[in-house]
């Protein structure tokens, strides 16, 4: 049988072979446990940067256009770059959230445009990234051969 992999590409797979979830006893079906543990990381990073956009307009924000803008921008940017930088520049994005607006989806809209126009130009930093990093370093111990001498060496030797 046939199941759907809730990964974003939608792959019919067969469900013997599919990694298998059980949410609120509902089984959901996943191409690997690597497509589940991303998903699972984006989701986490995601309600990351909602809860650090919410401290930074202090309160819950509940406009759908906030949604869309960082779900627009997550296609271009990982939630974990986004993260960082709004993390990184939350002191300057509450000065500019301070001044008044005569609606929330203005105010939405211009929180939303200073990160576009500025994450382009953003690097996170290296703490940042290896917070999130879940690679396996392992030390190799290289030890260079000598090198073998040419003719011309043991000719000029000679000489």
């Amino acid at each position: 049988m046939l199941v759907n992999c809730k990964c974003h590409t939608r792959n019919k797979i067969d469900r013997d072979s599919a990694f298998k979830v059980v949410v609120n006893s509902k089984n959901e079906y996943y191409c690997s446990e690597s497509d589940y543990i991303k998903i699972k990381k984006d989701k986490e990073n995601r309600k990351n940067v909602l809860d650090k956009i919410n401290s930074i307009f202090g309160y819950v924000i509940t406009n759908t256009v906030l949604h869309k803008e960082i779900s627009e921008l997550s296609k271009i940017y990982s939630y974990l770059k986004i993260y960082s930088y709004i993390n990184e520049n939350s002191q300057m994005l509450e000065n500019y959230m301070a001044k008044s607006f005569n609606n929330e989806y203005g105010k939405i809209k211009y929180f939303t445009t200073i990160i576009k126009n500025n994450i382009k130009d953003y690097t996170v930093s290296k703490q940042e990234s290896n917070k999130q990093s879940d690679a396996e370093i392992v030390s190799v111990k290289y030890t260079p051969k000598t090198r073998k001498k040419s003719m011309d060496e043991y000719l000029s030797e000679l000489e």
